[in-house]
């Protein structure tokens, strides 16, 4: 059976892969991200460079993962669609690299952006004050570059959603910050989860904003040769219903206690 490998540690997309019923395993790898746009073109201006003059040998670690094809893949992207675009590549280069091209790889990378400025994840609960305090009735982008690696084929789409905030309260932002959810997310909140109540609403995909497109993966999982259909491989409801339940986990657990209720 054909399996899908997330190069992504995020519990949220596994969560969304799983939520079709997918067989995933994780391989998440290092790669040197990039934060802002300037660091993206310096990046890209670098590799260039390498690829043109430099003998292998002296090629730098990411320039081992991005191909020299890889920039023409990447060249219609622009400012903040960059930057998510160029991570989302380098980490599905970077598990390719390890499990080989004969294996289905899906790698993706959300940013959140108001106006121009890319909001990464705040560094302590001051920062995620202050980013909800800006994101507070107003409209910002969520964008979620996708990367399907399958055989001799690579597909990168950047997805956008425009979420709109309601005007915020200072009690409601300390009690949001106070729950530490924000903490380890882009823009200092989750639509998933407490967050949904900061949102007034949305414009595109909510699938985005949690960090995966589940309609484009399935495009472009077709546009690869695989038929999303057939990677169904999960049958047991329970597990359906609890993302982070693996085979081993399933394995290791009584009939008995399959029977009781799910909370």
């Amino acid at each position: 059976m054909m399996k899908i490998i997330l190069a992504s540690g995020s519990p949220r997309r596994l969560e969304l892969l799983r939520q079709m019923g997918w067989d995933v395993e994780v391989r998440s790898l290092p790669f040197a991200e990039v934060e802002t746009v300037s660091e993206a073109i310096e990046k890209l201006d670098s590799l260039r460079k390498q690829f043109l003059f430099y003998d292998k040998k002296e090629k730098t670690e990411n320039a081992s993962v991005i191909y020299e094809k890889d920039m023409t893949l990447l060249s219609p992207y622009r400012d903040a669609d960059l930057v998510c675009a160029y991570n989302a590549l380098g980490k599905g280069r970077a598990a390719a690299s390890v499990t080989g091209t004969g294996l289905l790889v899906v790698a993706a990378d959300t940013i959140v952006v108001l106006g121009k400025q890319i909001l990464g994840k705040p560094a302590d609960t001051a920062e995620a004050k202050h980013m909800l305090k800006a994101l507070s009735g107003n409209a910002h982008a969520v964008k979620t570059a996708t990367v399907v690696l399958y055989q001799k084929m690579t597909l990168l789409q950047v997805v956008t959603t425009d979420v709109h905030f309601r005007e915020l309260t200072e009690k409601e932002i300390d009690w949001y910050v106070g729950t530490g959810e924000p903490l380890d997310k882009a823009g200092a909140y989750g639509i998933q989860g407490r967050g949904c109540v900061l949102v007034e609403r949305i414009e595109g995909s909510y699938d985005n904003v949690v960090g995966l497109p589940l309609t484009a993966v399935y495009e472009m999982l077709r546009k690869a040769g695989v038929d999303p259909i057939i990677l169904k491989n999960v049958t047991c409801t329970r597990c359906l219903r609890m993302p982070y339940f693996s085979q081993t986990d399933h394995d290791n657990v009584a009939i008995s206690d399959f029977q009781k209720p799910f909370l």
